[in-house]
């Protein structure tokens, strides 16, 4: 089993195929102490957050007591029995951990963990293993950033008569409340033995009840018939405890081993467990009800919801469906609601004249404007008299020192200028789409590739050469920009149709935002590898054999010529990973079945770069194919990408 520090794009296309190769137990214990290392080192958290983006939507807070979930969606008890990775799997968009469970003493499960992938269940040993309270207290006491409520499972150990049990679970409860918001006692160790009678079993949680005020709640398997487990729910219900956690799995009945018992979660225990949530919803009516039990995809947990469950928590679903299922069932559950924001949007003050939004799109008009401009040049003069003037040279006289020199500036300047233009198109749907509807995180792609790119323009000033064009256009632009990303956005997503299930066009579009983000980390690196070329050697091996020269003669030609290519070259860089930052943030963020305008902006940017990217290169007959490998790739993950993304996105 295993999840990881990344979305489903990551784990259902790559690490779910590794890690399903791996024992069980190896593979959990590489994924936990993989995420639980990111989430302690300097801007860890924030990384996880940043490539996942999984904070739960502000309106599906829920207060119960004195403890406020961020949402009705948990994560169970068992998943990370050494709690190791509580730091990280708390920002993967759950409401509550639940931790444990726990016992006095540690509990050696003497048994394996087993994968039945055709079922998609989780076989465990019975008790679950754990390493004891004071393992525990020592992992809680070096746990920080936190900021969900954390409950913890506890247990006695097996055998253990009435009294030693209340013991054992008061000292527990004494010992982690200054960590907790609530407690779950799990049952299952004294099901069936003779002493837990109705009576001990009153006995038994009114002597915890009054050991805290915390809320206290039972967790019962839903194997037992309701003859078995209504003497103990009402036990629970006048010992004043305030509800129970349905644990979704079952206990197999004619365990391979005789020596223990099997614990199994998953699939095959979800339609038991939602029955047995109705039926404690009918005989509890006011109880806290966390349902739990094969919560692979968002129709499992709003199945649990409509049953009578005020909570769902996940755990075998994190290992089949990926780390992203509490975002998707986040954001199903805010789908399915009424909109009854109690806060509806204001109508905004104008940052200047227009809303952020017309000047965000008029930012990306500027921005194709712009590349147009560029891209005429560069296709006709490629020079402008302001670089005759710098190189103290005429176009033509540039043509006699080197017959490719204004062929490969040409090369340069219109890679720049469709750059540019896609750019724009980014901007202008971000805005239009985004901005307009005070979603926040297209403000926040604005911002990060915004000031990236308007950064990139003091790259070339080290070199002496000032652009005045550019400069123009970036005065022109900058305003505009700060005018657009001014108005704080703060809507968490829009409503469109849930996505409820793992089907086909889920599944391809996984591979099709896999290979969007792969491709925006490929332009955002390559644009960072150009303009470091730019601002040191300038010049990669394939450039001077194109140009038939080296770049000593080249300086011998005109001590200004390199400088003004340099300059070419650090824009076109900068500008690269602006655009693929966006790209890549579109893609991370953005992939939400029916959100069509994500695939036509990821489709009208893309024309635009590769055409000027590789069609110039034939133009001028610069045609190295190892430089221009990395650009036939990107077309090809490109096409691919935006095939298996249409259903998903384009269907509604």
């Amino acid at each position: 089993m295993g999840d990881a520090a990344m979305p489903d794009w990551s784990y259902q296309t790559m690490f779910r195929p590794l890690l399903f190769l791996m024992p069980p137990e190896r593979a959990r214990s590489i994924t936990l102490q993989s995420i639980g290392t990111l989430a302690k080192i300097p801007g860890g958290s924030f990384i996880i957050e940043w490539m996942g983006h999984m904070e739960p939507p502000s309106q599906l807070s829920k207060t119960i007591g004195p403890v406020t979930f961020p949402t009705p969606v948990g994560l169970g008890a068992g998943l990370d029995p050494e709690c190791i990775a509580i730091q990280a799997l708390s920002k993967f968009g759950f409401g509550f951990l639940e931790l444990g469970p726990v016992s006095k003493q540690p509990i050696d499960s003497r048994g394996a963990v087993h994968r039945d992938i055709a079922a998609m269940n989780i076989h465990y040993s019975s008790p679950l293993e754990n390493n004891g309270i004071y393992a525990l207290e020592r992992r809680l006491e070096g746990a920080s950033g936190i900021q969900i409520p954390i409950g913890v499972r506890l247990a006695c150990r097996p055998e253990a008569s009435l009294r030693e049990a209340t013991e054992e679970l008061q000292e527990l409860i004494v010992r982690l409340e200054r960590f907790c918001s609530f407690f779950t006692i799990d049952s299952r160790a004294n099901m069936g033995q003779p002493e837990w009678s109705h009576t001990a079993w009153g006995e038994y949680f009114s002597s915890l009840r009054n050991k805290t005020d915390m809320p206290l709640l039972l967790a019962i398997p839903p194997s037992l018939t309701e003859a078995e487990a209504l003497p103990i729910l009402t036990s629970a219900k006048e010992a004043g405890l305030n509800g129970l956690v349905v644990a979704g799995g079952t206990i197999q009945e004619d365990p391979p081993c005789a020596n223990h018992s099997v614990y199994i979660t998953g699939r095959s225990s979800h339609e038991q467990a939602v029955k047995f949530v109705s039926w404690a919803r009918e005989q509890w009516s006011d109880a806290l009800i966390i349902g739990s039990g094969g919560i692979l995809e968002p129709h499992d947990a709003l199945t649990f919801l409509e049953a009578g469950a005020n909570f769902v928590q996940l755990h075998s679903g994190l290992v089949y469906s990926g780390p992203g299922l509490p975002k998707r069932i986040n954001e199903a559950i805010l789908q399915t609601q009424p909109d009854t924001d109690p806060n509806p949007p204001q109508k905004k003050r104008p940052a200047f004249l227009f809303p952020s939004w017309i000047w965000g799109i008029l930012l990306g008009v500027g921005m194709m404007i712009g590349g147009a401009i560029a891209w005429l040049v560069a296709a006709t003069t490629v020079v402008l008299p302001y670089d005759e003037r710098f190189l103290g040279m005429s176009a033509d006289q540039l043509a006699l020192l080197n017959e490719q020199i204004l062929s490969f500036m040409s090369h340069d300047r219109i890679s720049l200028a469709g750059t540019m233009i896609s750019i724009g198109i980014l901007y202008s749907q971000l805005a239009y789409h985004g901005l307009r509807k005070d979603i926040h995180w297209t403000r926040t792609i604005l911002l990060v590739s915004g000031a990236v790119g308007f950064s990139s323009f003091f790259l070339f000033i080290g070199y002496g050469y000032f652009d005045y064009l550019h400069a123009i256009l970036a005065l022109v632009l900058f305003p505009m920009f700060l005018l657009a990303i001014r108005t704080p956005a703060k809507v968490h997503l829009t409503r469109l149709p849930p996505q409820l299930h793992n089907d086909q066009d889920w599944r391809m579009a996984l591979w099709g935002q896999l290979l969007f983000v792969i491709i925006g980390f490929g332009l955002t690196g390559a644009g960072i590898i150009i303009s470091i070329i730019g601002v040191t050697g300038v010049f990669v091996p394939s450039d001077l054999v194109f140009l038939c020269v080296s770049a000593d003669t080249l300086q011998s030609y005109n001590e200004r010529l390199i400088p003004v290519i340099a300059h070419d070259r650090a824009g076109f860089g900068g500008a690269l990973v602006s655009n693929g930052l966006a790209v890549l943030l579109i893609s991370l963020w953005g992939i939400r079945r029916g959100e069509a305008w994500i695939w036509w902006t990821l489709f009208l940017a893309g024309i635009p770069g590769f055409v000027s990217g590789i069609g110039i290169h034939f133009t001028v007959g610069y045609v190295d194919f190892i430089h221009l490998l990395p650009a036939y790739v990107a077309v090809i993950l490109f096409l691919v990408a935006l095939v298996l993304l249409k259903p998903y996105l384009c269907r509604t």
